[in-house]
């Protein structure tokens, strides 16, 4: 069981549901884990439609998931099972208030390699307005060749 970095195939996919209209998004990059056991904090870096870089932190702990995206889009949102929490999302046009009321996560991972595998359900209101439904998947696979 180790402690250092690990480069990771990572396969994010999301799925958001806003007053009948499902958007569903899949990003494949490769990127980092550190940590061992249930602990892990797994980084990735994107690239959006207009080409710009998102970077992306997820830590998996015993209780919580945090989400951190910083680039072309800046947020840190916390899921909790059962609770509702609160974050702002930074786009580059305007900034939105976002309350999440997480549903359910589901959290595999593996005590003597890096593979994992984490499914969130949960449901967000942004300013107030509206309450959209999402499905977060993210599989990562270290790699067995070194």
């Amino acid at each position: 069981m180790t402690t250092a970095k690990q480069a990771v195939h990572v396969r994010l996919d999301t799925t958001i549901t806003d007053d009948g209209d499902t958007q569903t998004e899949t990003v494949q990059v490769t990127g980092e884990v550190i940590g061992s056991g249930m602990k892990r904090m797994i980084r990735f870096t994107e690239t959006n439609d207009q080409n710009e870089s998102i970077d992306t932190v997820i830590m998996v702990s015993e209780d919580k998931v945090t989400l951190k995206r910083t680039g072309a889009i800046h947020m840190s949102q916390q899921f909790i099972e059962n609770k509702k929490t609160e974050s702002h999302y930074q786009h580059p046009l305007m900034r939105f208030r976002m309350e999440t009321y997480t549903d359910a996560i589901d959290y595999i991972y593996s005590d003597t390699d890096q593979d994992l595998s984490l499914k969130m359900r949960y449901r967000t209101v942004i300013n107030g307005a509206g309450e959209r439904t999402h499905t977060l998947k993210l599989n990562i696979k270290g790699d067995k060749n070194g």
